[in-house]
C-alpha cells in the first residue's frame, strides 16, 4: 500500500484486511479502486483465502466533488493501467471489471456475492442505485460495507442511510470514513 496513492488510510486498512480475512472462499466485489491503494490491503489475503477478487472500475472519474481532480489525474496518466501494474507488482490476482457498475452487477446472480465494498462516485445518486444493484447480489449472509461516510460526502451519507432505514439495516461505523450495514 504504501507507494500507491489514493485516499484510504492505514487504520482503514487494517479494518478492511480484517474484513477480507473472515471470508474464505466466495466471492468479494470492491467498486471503485481507483490505483489500487485499498485493494492492496486485501489482495493477498484474497488470494490466500481462496477468495475471488473482482474490482470493479471504468476509470473515467465520477460526476461528484471529486470530478475537477479525477479528471485532472486522467488526463496525465492512464490510471487503469497503474492499477494493473500496481497489482501485478504486489503479486496480486485480481479480476478487473472496467466498466460502470451497474453494468458490471449484472454479471453476477443474485445471491453469488459475499461481500461488496462500494467505494465509487460519492453522488447521492450513484450511491442510492449502487447500494440498490449490489444489495441484490449479496447471499443472505453477506455484507455491504462501503468507504467515505463522512461530513465530507453529505449525499452519500443521506443516500446509506436512506437505503438503511429502508431495509431496516443499521449502519455501522468503521475507523475515519468506512461504514457497513447489518440487520438492526
Amino acid at each position: 500500500m504504501r507507494g500507491i496513492d489514493g485516499w484510504f488510510s492505514e487504520d482503514e486498512g487494517r479494518w478492511y484486511a480484517r474484513f477480507a480475512r473472515a471470508l474464505t472462499g466466495g466471492v468479494f466485489v470492491e467498486v471503485g479502486s481507483w490505483k489500487g491503494r485499498s485493494t492492496s490491503f486485501i489482495g493477498r489475503i484474497c488470494n490466500a483465502n481462496g477468495t475471488r477478487l473482482v474490482c470493479v472500475d471504468h476509470w473515467k472519474g465520477s460526476e461528484d466533488v471529486l470530478q475537477a481532480r479525477y479528471a485532472a489525474a486522467l488526463a496525465i496518466e492512464d490510471v487503469e493501467q497503474t492499477f494493473r501494474a500496481n497489482m501485478q507488482a504486489l503479486g496480486i490476482t485480481v479480476e478487473v471489471l472496467a466498466e460502470p457498475s451497474r453494468t458490471a452487477a449484472t454479471r453476477f446472480e443474485r445471491g453469488t456475492i459475499d461481500r461488496v465494498f462500494l467505494d465509487g462516485s460519492h453522488d447521492g445518486k450513484s450511491v442510492a442505485e449502487d447500494l440498490a444493484i449490489w444489495s441484490e447480489r449479496l447471499r443472505e449472509d453477506g455484507v455491504l460495507a462501503g468507504h467515505d461516510y463522512s461530513v465530507k460526502h453529505p449525499e452519500l451519507c443521506a443516500a446509506v442511510d436512506a437505503f438503511a432505514s429502508s431495509r431496516g439495516l443499521v449502519v455501522n461505523r468503521g475507523p475515519r470514513d468506512i461504514y457497513w450495514l447489518a440487520r438492526g
